[in-house]
């Protein structure tokens, strides 16, 4: 019979884990919950196919949020392009009437859809409002130490 020894380590984070933002995400949903006075069902389902972040399904209030500290960078523009997508097309499938939000956590992030980009173009023609609900300092850090994780560079 061999032996052997079995080593059961502290399993290290990937680098793209997103605790921090995922976190982040929930205090800037709550935090709009409160400003708003809505009350956000993160389980409920619209039964369209798409799931946004937030849900009154009572005052049909509809919020995608995104953590991002910072200017928006490469892919990141296209998630927010997508995510304006899933707003419009959730007008589309449950017709008018639906109040839809994206909601971010730093004002540089949020200038991608509040300028003069296309895709703010776009926010503005489908009716998509863009908030801004800035993290506190101590969770904007933790973002801004994850992203920096989180950079992926293609190496030389």
């Amino acid at each position: 019979m061999l032996g052997f020894t079995l080593e059961i380590k502290t399993m290290a984070r990937h680098k793209s884990d997103s605790a921090e933002q995922q976190t982040a995400e929930s205090f800037i949903l709550t935090a709009i919950a409160a400003r708003l006075s809505l009350q956000f069902d993160v389980t409920a389902d619209l039964g369209i196919g798409v799931k946004p972040d937030g849900i009154d399904p009572f005052q049909k209030v509809v919020v995608e949020v995104y953590a991002r500290v910072g200017a928006l960078k490469g892919a990141q523009l296209h998630k927010v392009k997508g995510d304006l997508l899933k707003l419009a097309f959730i007008e589309r499938k449950l017709g008018h009437g639906w109040r839809r939000i994206m909601c971010f956590g730093s004002h540089e992030a949020a200038s991608f859809l509040l300028g003069t980009s296309w895709a703010a173009e776009a926010a503005r023609a489908f009716g998509i409002e863009v908030l801004v609900e800035p993290l506190p300092i101590e969770q904007a850090q933790l973002v801004l130490a994850a992203q920096e994780r989180q950079r992926m560079v293609n190496p030389t």
